[in-house]
């Protein structure tokens, strides 16, 4: 063992010491001691030194163990941690390689430099003031902070600092900083994809007709879009309250707009938190515009339980809602024209029959004394007169109900509908040799809830589309087949000719508004667009149609629970 080695370790000194006293307590046992007793203690002295240099090597092997860890703890940090220090004046003392790696400076650029020297110019000064009022209060201050390297490129730490304290003094400040420039450059750019899709979405709402709203219940807060705003007839920087809004549904209106939300708000939440609505209701802007706005949104709940906010689309449907009533008005008239085609049908026979009566009369008169006509000759004619004449009135009574917008519904059979429907179309189709079939109408003893006369004008339509296109078609043996079937739920009823079908390029589209290409199954009158319009809002059920067999099908479904359809 070299003399400069012993010198330098304290560990192999003390063990030196050990062996030199344990062979110095030998050689006087051996050499120079006489008595037992002192033998025995040098014996004793000998074994303790021995024990204590063993002890000495354990515990000198535990705290190298311990040397070797903190070790490399201390390289684990000094690999992942930012490490610096200062004096008091934020001059620079210490920093680590993590630091200077970042940085891209030398130790020996840092090194007596104020902090200053790594600021970013994005970062405000109210933050550094922050700084400083913190440390020098003894706390530790904790931000992310933007800083810039040696060639002006810009990373993110997530910083805390600290006062560093000796004496009861602070002698400087230790800053332990981990990289989040990833994070960072990341949450930035989601912060500015947001923003970009928030441009997008502004630029969408204030481009469109509609008007985006929200109503924050808690805060009592109510937001209109810009663009909506002004269409409204409000300022661009007038604060609105939702009264304000309210205030532009007319009177008579607002207490059914107030009932529906009002419902909105009782209404169970799904599982997701919000319950969907779907309203309409008239305005009058500040302008003096009239609209029909359909609402349609969502209102969130809290726990759900409580509501905090509305927010949905205002949509002017004042166009569509026109369109809709000139297409009614339109098919409407259209339906006359037909009823009045019917009338005509219905009345020729019976006019008939009174000119047939009223000559069959005349002719007795002619060939014998009136005094010899009996007087049962005259009432059978008169009868026979008042009973063709009554079912002239009838057939103006049904026209005048059809034609009026003073309609209530009604419970009714049935198989009085398809009773009248054939007493109307009889004639007609007898005229031209169509023979019409009726099946399970004695079976199906079915009541309707809804406008008779409406279910009457669609099975006219039907049969008439069919005599149509038989006629058309100059189908040899013409046949129209109608179906009446029940079960627990629906009523259906089917009507089916033989006329070869609905050519497939528009089947798709004969319930379209507006699609008047006369063909197969496709008619004049109230249309089918109207047909399928009175099944679907006053019955609530469905009319489908279909190619089967030699000729198309129409199925007429209806709940028999419909008593809940509005009027």
């Amino acid at each position: 063992m070299k003399l400069n080695h012993l010198i330098k370790n304290p560990h192999d000194r003390i063990i030196a010491t050990h062996f030199l006293v344990i062979i110095i307590l030998i050689v006087n046992i051996t050499f120079f001691t006489t008595e037992l007793i002192s033998f025995v203690i040098q014996s004793i002295l000998i074994v303790a030194v021995f024990l204590h240099n063993k002890d000495d090597y354990n515990i000198w092997n535990e705290l190298q163990k311990v040397k070797n860890q903190l070790q490399e703890d201390s390289d684990i940090f000094n690999r992942n941690v930012i490490v610096s220090e200062s004096d008091v004046d934020g001059n620079i003392t210490y920093v680590n390689e993590n630091f200077c790696d970042i940085t891209g400076y030398a130790k020996d650029e840092l090194l007596g430099k104020p902090h200053s020297l790594l600021r970013s110019p994005n970062t405000p000064t109210s933050m550094y003031n922050k700084l400083w009022k913190t440390i020098q209060n003894n706390e530790t201050f904790h931000a992310t902070i933007e800083n810039r390297k040696k060639d002006g490129s810009l990373f993110w730490t997530d910083s805390s600092i600290s006062p560093i304290r000796s004496d009861n003094k602070t002698i400087g400040y230790k800053a332990i900083r981990f990289d989040t420039t990833k994070q960072a450059l990341a949450h930035e750019g989601l912060q500015s994809q947001i923003t970009e899709q928030a441009k997008r979405f502004e630029f969408a709402i204030n481009s469109s007709r509609d008007g985006f709203w929200d109503y924050n219940l808690k805060e009592n807060e109510f937001y209109l879009s810009a663009s909506w705003k002004h269409r409204l007839g409000f300022q661009e920087d007038e604060k609105l309250k939702y009264l304000d809004y309210l205030a532009l549904i007319p009177n008579n209106s607002r207490s059914e707009h107030h009932t529906a939300i009002h419902d909105i708000l009782e209404d169970t939440p799904n599982e997701s938190g919000y319950a969907h609505f779907r309203i309409r209701y008239p305005i009058t802007t500040k302008n003096g515009e009239k609209l029909i706005i359909e609402d349609v949104g969502d209102a969130f709940f809290e726990n759900g339980e409580t509501p905090t906010r509305i927010t949905g689309f205002h949509r002017d449907i004042t166009e569509k809602e026109h369109q809709a009533k000139m297409l009614e008005s339109q098919n409407r008239m259209s339906a006359m024209g037909e009823m009045l085609g019917n009338i005509a049908h219905q009345w020729r026979q019976p006019i008939g029959a009174i000119n047939n009566t009223l000559n069959d009369l005349e002719f007795d008169i002619e060939l014998e004394d009136l005094e010899q006509i009996d007087s049962q000759t005259f009432l059978n004619t008169s009868k026979k007169v008042k009973e063709y004449t009554a079912h002239l009135s009838q057939t103006i009574d049904d026209f005048r109900t059809m034609s009026s917008n003073e309609k209530s519904k009604s419970q009714f059979l049935l198989q009085d509908v398809l009773q009248e429907a054939y007493e109307i179309i009889s004639s007609s189709y007898k005229k031209n040799n169509i023979d019409i079939n009726f099946t399970g109408a004695k079976e199906c003893q079915c009541e309707i809830y809804g406008y008779k006369r409406e279910l009457l004008q669609v099975i006219l339509n039907i049969l008439n589309n069919a005599q149509d296109v038989l006629i058309d078609k100059k189908i040899q043996v013409p046949l129209v087949q109608l179906l009446l079937s029940e079960n627990e739920q629906s009523i259906y009823i089917m009507i089916h000719d033989n006329g070869g079908g609905i050519p497939e390029a528009i089947i798709n589209k004969i319930f379209d508004p507006y699609f008047t290409t006369k063909h197969e199954s496709v008619g004049t009158g109230i249309g089918l667009y109207m047909s399928k319009k009175i099944i679907t809002t006053h019955f609530n059920g469905t009319l489908e149609v279909m190619n089967e067999n030699d000729g198309a099908k129409f199925i007429i479904e209806i709940p028999k629970d419909n008593k809940s359809i509005n009027k």
